[in-house]
């Protein structure tokens, strides 16, 4: 069995002057690691949680205090609280967010866990059993980074027959979970009644776990850095993604959606996938609440959803700010006109005017009758993201005179003139 110290410093690249923060619950697996990680030349910080679930929570905390003070190593305590919902995804986010917490008062990035080889053949069963992508289907990883922290997980390929060996050659002293023998979560139903019948087939299931892990890790890791090479500024060039193989388009698309940390499936690529290998030059799909993936000709991207802009602005002669972002200035036949304003001639208008974005129904007027701006910008194959930003103008009755960099109304007669330009001051991402 390879040394802790050398799993940490030769290959995983932490430094013997990193603090480590150990997440520790009193069950065999931490307590090994941290016997393992005691005898290191890493400085230790210890953290426990009481999930207020079971009497023996205490009895734990004792237990683990009692070795930290013993060591001298630093202990700190949580309880956990889960008001409703799911307690497991509940109870993870909260441990993760307290033990974030600890890492930054010891300003350090490394958070141990003490998952172990059985505990990732069940995350694998789980996975197959749920869904997921190529990287869930490898199960949990032995290190994850986020941008501030990085979890480790350094018994990931020892057996819990190996960790109960260490226990007892070492004489590690541990708590057992009486939960762990319930079968109301399916983790434990996997673990007393599929992982058993699957190690009797087979004396060296676990090392065939390890060696499935590790190649479906190394494939998906590798077709990643294609996708990040592929992908630039999380958009997507529709009529190159066509062209590309499968699996690089999956990942491309679970890649984006990634990176919005949104919740990502093997269903929702393929909707996506159909959507952009389609004909169809706009789509849009709906990811959540807050976010869709939008197809807008050749490009593709996933933009933020906001309420619809139902700004109107005023607009009398001379400027008008709009907001930060632009200047409109209206005049009638005045020595400041240049060749930058637009010419509007009428014979009767209903003023004031307004400056408003795009809605539902807007209607254009030309010599020959009516066509639906809607239609106008398709025919001009304007992105979809850009539609929603152009300014219209209208009179007070609503007639629309004028669209941003498409459309003049010309049927308003000749007997009167006004003359506008839009200074934009700044751009939209």
């Amino acid at each position: 069995m390879k040394s802790i110290q050398s799993l940490l410093k030769n290959d995983l690249k932490i430094s013997l002057s990193s603090t480590l923060v150990v997440s520790v619950s009193g069950g065999v697996d931490s307590m090994v690691m941290l016997h393992m990680l005691k005898d290191t030349t890493y400085d230790l910080a210890v953290v426990h949680f009481n999930h207020l679930k079971r009497d023996q929570s205490l009895i734990e905390k004792d237990l683990v205090e009692t070795y930290c003070k013993s060591f001298e190593i630093p202990f700190h305590y949580y309880t956990i609280k889960v008001k409703g919902g799911n307690f497991h995804h509940q109870a993870h986010i909260l441990r993760e967010h307290y033990l974030n917490e600890v890492a930054k008062m010891y300003q350090t990035p490394y958070i141990l866990t003490a998952h172990h080889l059985d505990d990732l053949f069940e995350n694998v069963l789980i996975k197959l059993t749920r869904g997921s992508n190529l990287l869930g289907y490898a199960g949990m990883q032995q290190v994850n980074e986020t941008e501030s922290f990085t979890y480790v997980k350094p018994l990931l390929y020892l057996s819990k027959k190996e960790i109960l060996a260490y226990a007892k050659e070492h004489q590690v002293s541990y708590l057992d979970d009486e939960s762990n023998e319930e079968n109301t979560y399916l983790r434990n139903r996997y673990r007393h009644s599929v992982v058993p019948i699957m190690k009797q087939e087979n004396d060296v299931l676990l090392d065939q776990i390890k060696q499935y892990h590790q190649q479906l890790s190394s494939a998906f890791f590798y077709i990643r850095e294609q996708t990040k090479t592929h992908l630039k500024n999380k958009h997507l060039d529709v009529s190159s993604f066509k062209t590309w193989p499968n699996a690089l388009q999956d990942d491309a698309i679970a890649y984006m959606i990634e990176s919005y940390e949104l919740n990502v499936s093997y269903d929702i690529i393929q909707k996506i996938k159909r959507i952009l290998l389609s004909s169809k030059p706009n789509a849009i799909y709906r990811l959540n609440r807050n976010h869709c993936f939008v197809k807008s000709y050749k490009d593709a991207f996933i933009k933020p959803l906001t309420d619809k802009d139902k700004t109107q602005v005023l607009i009398r002669e001379g400027e008008t700010r709009i907001g930060n972002m632009a200047i409109f200035t209206l005049l009638s036949k005045t020595d400041a006109i240049t060749e930058d304003f637009t010419k509007l001639c009428y014979n009767k208008l209903a003023f004031p005017l307004f400056l408003r974005h795009r809605t539902e129904g807007d209607q254009l007027a030309y010599s020959y009758g009516h066509k639906k701006l809607k239609k106008l910008l398709i025919d001009e194959k304007v992105p979809m993201n850009v539609r929603d930003e152009l300014w219209i103008l209208t009179d007070h009755d609503g007639v629309i005179l004028w669209v941003q960099n498409h459309y003049l109304n010309q049927t308003l007669g000749q007997e009167q003139r006004l003359y506008f330009k839009l200074k934009e001051v700044r751009k939209h991402a």
